[in-house]
Formats: C-alpha cells, sequence, structure tokens
C-alpha cells in the first residue's frame, strides 16, 4: 500500500494561489469589482534539504510549454554561485559601474520572470532595473557635480544596454547631403528630447511614469531631494553611505513589486493585463532563519503592510526550521479547492470548528494583521507530507491539468484584440476607399487635398473640372494632347506671375462636353479647336512682358456627352472653385444649345460668372443669365442668312438657266428632340422667314438615327434639282443623312445640301467626313469664315484670306499657330499631320472669346489686381472689337449680331478649298461694288476667274448669287 503524502493537495493550493479565477470574464470582473488580495507567503516545513521538491514543480509549472505556462522563477539559495546581499558597496570597487547586484535573489528573480515562455508575454521591470542600475553607478564627482555625471550616464540606461555609438563622427561624414544630414540631425537629438521627458518628472503624460514613482513612493524619504536627478545620486554607491540599508533594499524590493502590480493592473484599454490569468510564482529554498532569503520575505511583508497595496506575487519557500510565529499548520487541513472560483471567495464558504482550514483561517484573519502590521502577518507555515523519494509523483499526469492556467476572456486574447484593432482599421480603410476612390487608384478621382482638380464618375463619364495633367479628360489622343498643352501653358503663365508679380493672372473656365457616352456621338475635333484657340492667347500673353498686359490660365471643365451633366458639374464642383478662386473670371464654351446648357447658364449667373459663348446660337439665350454674352449671331440671323441665300442663289453663267432661281423648294430635315433648343429654334426661325418670302417647304423629321436610312433618294428621274435639302439636325446624324440622300447618285449628280452650322464639326474631323459619299458637294453654314478661309497659309504662319486685306488680331493668330502646333507634335500618339488643312471656325471662336476677357483685364483701371466678375461683366457690355470671327459688338446687346456668318461649299473627305458663297453682314466690296455677296475678295465665285477663268467643278460653275430685295444682311 502506498505512503501517503500531500502531493495533490500541495499542487490544488499553488494552483489556487496563482490563478485569480477560475473563470476569468472581463465584464463579470469589472461588476463584481472584489478587491484582488496579496498571496501568503507560504513556507513549506519539514522539506528534507535534499529534495527536489521546488525543482519538480518549476518543472510542473512549465508542463504546458509556451501554451499558457504560469511565470516562474526558482532560486537555489543553497547554491554556491549566489552572492549575498551587498547593500554597502565594496569600497575596494574600481569604475564607474559596480557588476554585483545590491539583492541577488530578487535579480534572479527579475530574470525569470523577464522570460517570455507563457503565451502571457514577459514581464517588463523598468522600476526594479533603474534602481538596481542606479544603486550600482560610482559617481566620482563631488556632491555638487554628481548630478551632472549621472546625467550624462543616464541615456546608456534608456537605451537599455544597447552599445553605443560611435563618436568618430563617420557616419556623419558619409552622409554628404542635404537629407541625410537632416535624418542625422534629427535622430541626434531625439535621445536628448527622450532624456529631458524621462527625467522631467511627470510634465509629459505616459513619457516619466518611472521616474514619477520614484518621487513618489515612501522609502528614502524622495521629498527631501528637490528633483529626480538629486534623488538618484543618493542611491549610487558613492552616495549611499548616509542612507539606511533597509531603506535601500525595500526600495528595490517595492520597485519590483511595483512593476509585477503594473503588468497585472486590468484596465479596458489594455488587454495585455487581462491576459496575465496566473500569477508569478516564485519559489525560494531553502531558507534559513536570518539569511538573505528570510530577510527578503521580511521586507515583502513589511512593504505589504507599510503600503497596503496589491501585489500578484505568489512565494513558495522551503523553510529549514518552523517558524515560532505564527504557528504551522499541516497542508492535509486545506479543504477542498478543486471547484474554487476565486481565493477569496474562500472566505465565504462555511468552516468546521473541530479542523480548521489554515488558508480560510488566514484569509479571514489578514485584514487584521496587516492592520496591526505583525511580521508575520502574510507568513503562512504548513507542514507537508512528501514520498521519499518523489521519483515523479509531481508531474503525475493527473495533476498535469492543474499547471495549466485558465483561458484569458474571448475579448482579450490576442487574436480577438486584433480583429477589434483591425475591424474598425478596416472599416475605416473600406469608407475611406469609398470616399477617396483615388487610393483604389479610379481613373476619375481627385485626392480630398489635391488642388485645381475636381472631378466624380457620374452615369459613366468622368465630369467636373481640372486646370492641370494630372486629369485630363476623354479617351482621344489629340484632346488630350491639347489638354496637356493647356495645363503646360498654365505652369509658365504662374510661373512668369512670380517672373514679374505685378502682372494680373486672370483664370478662365473653358466649359464644353468633353466625353462620349455614345462612340457615335464624338466629335472631339471640336474641342480640339477651340481649346487650340485658348492656347494660342495664351501664347500670346506669355510672349509679352509688359505690366500691363494679363497672363491667363485655363481650368477644363467637362459637362458630359452633349452638356448633360453641365448643371450638376456647376453645382458640385465649378461652385467650389468660383467662390474659392476670385482669379476665375468668366466662362468661355458651352459646346451646344440644350435645355441643360440653358440650366446651367442660369445657374452660372445666379453665381455671379460671366459666360462667354463660343459657338451657342439658340434664341433667347440671353434671357438665361443677365451675365450671358454670345459671340455669334442667333439662329434668327442664321435664318436671315439662309433665306437670303436660298432667294438669291442663281444658275451660273455657264448655265442654260443663268441668272435663273437656282431653288424653288427646301426640304427640312430635323430631329424631334425637344430638349435641343438649338434645333427647335432653327427650324422654328427658318420656317418663318421661309413662308414669308412664299418659299415652298416639305418637313422631314425622324426619331432615332435608323429612320434616316428610309428616306427616298433623289437620284431618280422625278428628283426636282431645283429643292435645295437643309440639314437641321446635328452633326453624328449627318453622314446617315448624307449617305441616305445621296444613295445612287452619279458623279457629280448628287442632290443639292445645305448643312447648319454644326457640320462644321463634321467637316472637322477628318474620320468621320471620310465616310462620307465621295464627291458630295456640301454647302454649310459657318460662324467663323473669314479663319476657316484663311486655309492652310495660316498654319504655315501667313494670314491670307483671299486676296482681302486682313485684321492684326487674325495675323497674330496665324503667326503662333504654327509654334503651337510644333509643340502638339512632341506629344506622343498624336500625328498632327492628319490634322485638317484649314484652321476650322471653332478655332477662331475660342481665339475671340478667350481674347474678349483678355482685353476686359487689359483695360481695366486696377493696377496690378484683378477686376471682379462683375466688374468684368459690365466691360463686356461695352465691348466692341474686330475678332477673327467679324466685328464683335456688344453695345447694342449681348448677341453680337455683327459678327460673320456665311455660306460655305466644299467637297467631302477631300482637299478642295472653302468657297464663300455669301456672307453676312455684306458690305461693299474692295472695288466699291454695291449690292457684293460680302465673301472677301478671292474667296468666292471670283477666285477662279481673278485666276485664269472658270474651270469645270469650280464653285463659279456651281452658282451665283444676288442680294434679294427684302434682305437685311
Amino acid at each position: 500500500m502506498p505512503e501517503a503524502n500531500d502531493i495533490g493537495k500541495l499542487l490544488e493550493f499553488v494552483r489556487a494561489l496563482n490563478v485569480p479565477d477560475s473563470r476569468p470574464r472581463v465584464f463579470r470582473t469589472l461588476i463584481r469589482r472584489r478587491r484582488p488580495l496579496p498571496r501568503p507567503l507560504v513556507g513549506l516545513v519539514d522539506v528534507p534539504p535534499s529534495s527536489a521538491l521546488l525543482v519538480e514543480i518549476y518543472r510542473w509549472l512549465g508542463e504546458s510549454g509556451g501554451r499558457r505556462a504560469s511565470p516562474r522563477a526558482r532560486v537555489d539559495l543553497s547554491a554556491a554561485g549566489l552572492p549575498p546581499d551587498a547593500l554597502a558597496p565594496d569600497p575596494n570597487a574600481t569604475g564607474q559601474e559596480i557588476e554585483g547586484h545590491c539583492l541577488p535573489i530578487l535579480q534572479r528573480l527579475v530574470e525569470g520572470f523577464s522570460t517570455d515562455d507563457t503565451a502571457m508575454g514577459p514581464i517588463r521591470f523598468p522600476r526594479y532595473r533603474t534602481a538596481d542600475w542606479l544603486t550600482r553607478q560610482r559617481v566620482t564627482s563631488d556632491e555638487t557635480e554628481a548630478a551632472v555625471e549621472l546625467r550624462a550616464r543616464l541615456p546608456r540606461l534608456l537605451r537599455s544596454g544597447s552599445p553605443a555609438r560611435s563618436a568618430d563622427g563617420a557616419s556623419e561624414a558619409a552622409a554628404g547631403d542635404v537629407l541625410s544630414r537632416t535624418v542625422f540631425a534629427v535622430l541626434a537629438l531625439w535621445p536628448v528630447l527622450r532624456l529631458w521627458l524621462w527625467i522631467s518628472g511627470g510634465r509629459i503624460p505616459g513619457m516619466s511614469k518611472v521616474t514619477r514613482w520614484f518621487m513618489r513612493q515612501r522609502y528614502l524619504a524622495p521629498e527631501l531631494s528637490d528633483s529626480f536627478l538629486g534623488f538618484a545620486t543618493r542611491l549610487t554607491a558613492s552616495g549611499r553611505s548616509d542612507e539606511n540599508d533597509e531603506q535601500i533594499a525595500k526600495l528595490l524590493v517595492h520597485a519590483f513589486l511595483e512593476d509585477l502590480r503594473d503588468a497585472y493592473r486590468r484596465p479596458l484599454w489594455r488587454p495585455s493585463g487581462w491576459r496575465r490569468t496566473a500569477y508569478p510564482v516564485a519559489l525560494l529554498g531553502p531558507v534559513a532563519p536570518d539569511s538573505a532569503g528570510a530577510r527578503l520575505l521580511t521586507r515583502i511583508n513589511d512593504i505589504r503592510n507599510e503600503t497596503g497595496l496589491f501585489d500578484p506575487l505568489v512565494v513558495l519557500a522551503c523553510l529549514e526550521t518552523a517558524p515560532a510565529r505564527p504557528q504551522a499548520r499541516d497542508l492535509g487541513r486545506i479543504g477542498d479547492l478543486t471547484n474554487l472560483d476565486t481565493l477569496e471567495s474562500l472566505v465565504d464558504r462555511p468552516s468546521s470548528d473541530v479542523q480548521p482550514d489554515p488558508l480560510q483561517r488566514w484569509l479571514r484573519n489578514i485584514d487584521h494583521m496587516r492592520t496591526n502590521r505583525l511580521p508575520h502577518a502574510w507568513s503562512l507555515p504548513l507542514r507537508v507530507r512528501l514520498p521519499d523519494p518523489l521519483n515523479g509523483t509531481v508531474r503525475d499526469p493527473r495533476y498535469a491539468h492543474l499547471a495549466v492556467p485558465p483561458s484569458p476572456p474571448p475579448a482579450a486574447r490576442r487574436g480577438v484584440v486584433t480583429m477589434s484593432v483591425l475591424l474598425p482599421v478596416l472599416l475605416l480603410v473600406a469608407a475611406t476607399l469609398v470616399a477617396v476612390p483615388a487610393l483604389r487608384g479610379v481613373p476619375c478621382t481627385h485626392w480630398p487635398w489635391t488642388a485645381g482638380v475636381s472631378v466624380e464618375m457620374h452615369e459613366g463619364e468622368c465630369v467636373g473640372y481640372s486646370d492641370n495633367a494630372r486629369q485630363v479628360f476623354t479617351d482621344d489622343p489629340y484632346l488630350k494632347a491639347i489638354q496637356r498643352e493647356v495645363f503646360r501653358l498654365n505652369g509658365e503663365a504662374e510661373s512668369a506671375r512670380r517672373t514679374n508679380p505685378r502682372r494680373p493672372l486672370m483664370t478662365l473656365v473653358y466649359f464644353a462636353g468633353l466625353s462620349y457616352s455614345d462612340a457615335n456621338v464624338r466629335y472631339p475635333s471640336a474641342q480640339v479647336e477651340e481649346l487650340a484657340g485658348i492656347a494660342v492667347q495664351q501664347r500670346l500673353a506669355l510672349k509679352k512682358r509688359s505690366e500691363s498686359e494679363p497672363l491667363m490660365r485655363v481650368v477644363i471643365a467637362n459637362g458630359g456627352t452633349e452638356m448633360r451633366h453641365a448643371p450638376r458639374v456647376v453645382d458640385k464642383h465649378l461652385r467650389g472653385l468660383f467662390a474659392d478662386d476670385a482669379s476665375v473670371l468668366g466662362v468661355v464654351g458651352m459646346d451646344r444649345s440644350s435645355t441643360a446648357t440653358r440650366t446651367a447658364i442660369t445657374r452660372l449667373g445666379d453665381l455671379g460668372v460671366p459666360v462667354v459663348a463660343t459657338t451657342l446660337t439658340a434664341n433667347d439665350l440671353a434671357n438665361a443669365s443677365p451675365l450671358y454674352f454670345q459671340a455669334t449671331p442667333s439662329n434668327a440671323e442664321h435664318a436671315e442668312l439662309i433665306v437670303d441665300y436660298v432667294e438669291g442663289a442663281r444658275y451660273p453663267r455657264s448655265s442654260d438657266k443663268a441668272g435663273q432661281p437656282r431653288f424653288r423648294k427646301v426640304i427640312l430635315y430635323y430631329p424631334q428632340v425637344p430638349t435641343d433648343l438649338y434645333v427647335t429654334t432653327l427650324v422654328d426661325s427658318l420656317t418663318d422667314k421661309l413662308a414669308r418670302r412664299a418659299i415652298e417647304i416639305e418637313r422631314r423629321t425622324w426619331t432615332t438615327q435608323h429612320e434616316l436610312n428610309r428616306f427616298p433618294p433623289f437620284c431618280t428621274p422625278q428628283f426636282d434639282r431645283e429643292t435645295l435639302l437643309f440639314y437641321a439636325g446635328r452633326n453624328d446624324d449627318f453622314p446617315a443623312f448624307a449617305g441616305s440622300v445621296a444613295n445612287g447618285c452619279l458623279s457629280g449628280e448628287s442632290p443639292a445640301i445645305l448643312g447648319n452650322d454644326t457640320l462644321t464639326r463634321v467637316i472637322a474631323d477628318p474620320e468621320v467626313s471620310k465616310g462620307l459619299p465621295p464627291g458630295l458637294t456640301v454647302r454649310y453654314v459657318a460662324k467663323a469664315a473669314p479663319a476657316i478661309l484663311g486655309g492652310r497659309a495660316c498654319l504655315e504662319g501667313r494670314a491670307e484670306v483671299g486676296t482681302a486685306k486682313v485684321p492684326a488680331v487674325y495675323a497674330a493668330l496665324c503667326d503662333t499657330v504654327p509654334e503651337l502646333i510644333a509643340d502638339l507634335r512632341g506629344y506622343s500618339d498624336v500625328r498632327w499631320t492628319d490634322r485638317p488643312s484649314w484652321v476650322g471656325d471653332r478655332l477662331g471662336l475660342g481665339y475671340d472669346a478667350s481674347g474678349l476677357f483678355l482685353n476686359t483685364v487689359r483695360v481695366a483701371e486696377t493696377g496690378d489686381r484683378l477686376p471682379s466678375r462683375s466688374a468684368v461683366a459690365m466691360q463686356l457690355r461695352d465691348t466692341a472689337v474686330q475678332g477673327v470671327t467679324g466685328y464683335i459688338d456688344f453695345t447694342s446687346g449681348r448677341v453680337a449680331k455683327t459678327s460673320s456668318l456665311a455660306v460655305l461649299v466644299t467637297e467631302a473627305g477631300g482637299e478642295v478649298p472653302h468657297r464663300c458663297l455669301v456672307m453676312f453682314p455684306i458690305t461693299p466690296g474692295e472695288k466699291g461694288a454695291p449690292g457684293s455677296d460680302g465673301c472677301p475678295a478671292g474667296t468666292g465665285k471670283t477666285a477662279a476667274t481673278d485666276t485664269g477663268g472658270a474651270k469645270p467643278g469650280d464653285d463659279s460653275d456651281l452658282e451665283d448669287w444676288v442680294k434679294p430685295p427684302k434682305s437685311v444682311g
């Protein structure tokens, strides 16, 4: 029969001591809020000196390995290598630092608890290590310089034993650039700043809590020192000769216990404290009376009595002799501990008066004993029966589960904590990615802090504005290139402003539809030409050096397909730009006459922003805003020109019907789109004026482009050659219309087609014009005929419009266009040799519209300051200037009715020069012949005869024109 022993009870007892809660939960602990009680200093009596009990318990506590082992440290007090206490420094020691420690046993415990094999994290001992380091310092200076010498050494303590860096300056010498020197300077200053914060005594929360603790604890009377450095010098080997050794020892032990308290504190914001589900166990033995081990236990007892603070240390010491007081009890008398939640709850368990439980009895008396500061208040000596020999009974598999600390609360587990931290971060990142699409690399995005760009993806299109190359609109390479060139010129303008601060720098917004939801409605060449005209004005402004000459920046705004998103762009993007930047004086462009464009004009007027439209012609647009200006005549004037052309057209002199009316009937082709103000007002004006002139009218409409293919062809025997087909639709439908009506026609026999001014977009785009029926003769209305009639000569730097004289503004345009084209050829993916051989009307319109704003700033008497937008609008009302497109006069109204308007003719897809048939306003020719067609000399039907007579195929063979009696041109 095996001998009875207390091994099982001892291991249950150890678990009850070192496990604060068998089922740790965060909220239950917070709600219960029962004050934890320090564990007794357990002394095991009747343990043979040769027993390996403490060794076995140490191994048993670590059997779970890194999974969840208890913090533990064992010190063999009988070991020959264990030095004695050295509170009094060795007078024969030399050097700045003493190797030995004041309390070697305490040092061994610190080293043991600092290891990280518990899955709870290592226990740091900043206070103890500071106190221990200070007690090993030898200060050789006198009392007045001791603090200075110690301060110079403190960085070594803060570096936690890392080797000091070499002071030879080799690193700094290797850093030759400014950035490296700056980095080295910052790194060199950080230790100085950190040292100041550390010894500041609590000025910066969290940075000096260790030094603050030293100045507030009770041992060695820190209040006698003016600062932490003064107190620290009292702890040094050369400064503590006048101090009480016992006070120094208690300071070290108190620092050790405070570090344990700090590690086991459980604030909600520090999950690491909640993961420490097992108290640290110190295994000491054998402890002889009046030995260093006995004195350490006494100091722990006294510190607990004197401070009244909790500490989590569990001490299990093997005593060589039983103490006189308190009386040693049998371990076997301790009741069942297997179902104990916490040690404190044992107080509430009923007890037996016959066999009192020593642990329960101690728990019930500890408050009385600690209050009376009994020297044995925390001691609990127990007699334990052990088998001889142990033979592995401590590590019996039946007791292995007792060594495993409980799992931490779910809320404190590393995975939960990691997810608790990562989940808000992930949600924040996700929200940021949603709010800042630029983080996801979305093309149509901008950073919230990025200046000069405000865009969004709306209904599949990138709309908004940009003033730099970080954001360009559309995917057309030519349109992208001209935008980048405009932005490059923006940079040059800003640079010129910095060089000459007295030159005013104005900003214009070019607002147009630069993206397309449907490839069928693409017309990027039109916008390329308008931006090219604006870029020419930018270049001309940069060439000038006078302080009175303003510079120009351009912001490019995209209103989307057919400007359908223009009101949204004004409300969500441009409104903020106008509010933040007073240098933005107005808007040019506006692209097309539609209800969306009209709404945008109204909202811009509400914001006090002047608008100069380049190509808008719908009637009554001036009523949308008092700040709206139109550089071209309205549709009423367009209709007047068309009716005059129809009524005045005659068969040419080479025809058998020479001098007879060329057209007797007009068929109007137009789409049924109520929101398209341009089409609806043009058709209404034209219908009214044709009816007044008694010209026969027929209407043919469509709602979808497919219906154009069902129009009857005209090259039939029944076709009346004196019928004019007037196309009043948009440019995207014209190729289908031309292909339908010219179906089956022989070369040179296609019907007479006159298109509205939207055909300039078709003609300006070589890809579109090449898709028209070959040899198709196209008459069309042009708003900037002088610019078109200049032909290739302007592209080559020559300002020639037939043989007529040209204004200076046109000469400046033609002088600068070749420079612009040369720069544009430097952009990748574009071949500017494919561009049309003439300067388009939109280039002239963009040039004139932006020039109007430059002129208003130039004439305003504001010095180096820009005029306000209202001042610009007032100045525009007084403007009457000669432009490339004609005479722009706003003095009699905000619509320039005196600007040029012409009917030109060309052949689709060819390089045939554009010829003028009639131009408003009609002025006397160079030879003073009244009643001429208004065309510049050398650009109309006289061009061929002036150079040697009419030839077949020339426009002189096409028709003549006489001014009708009712003409108002």
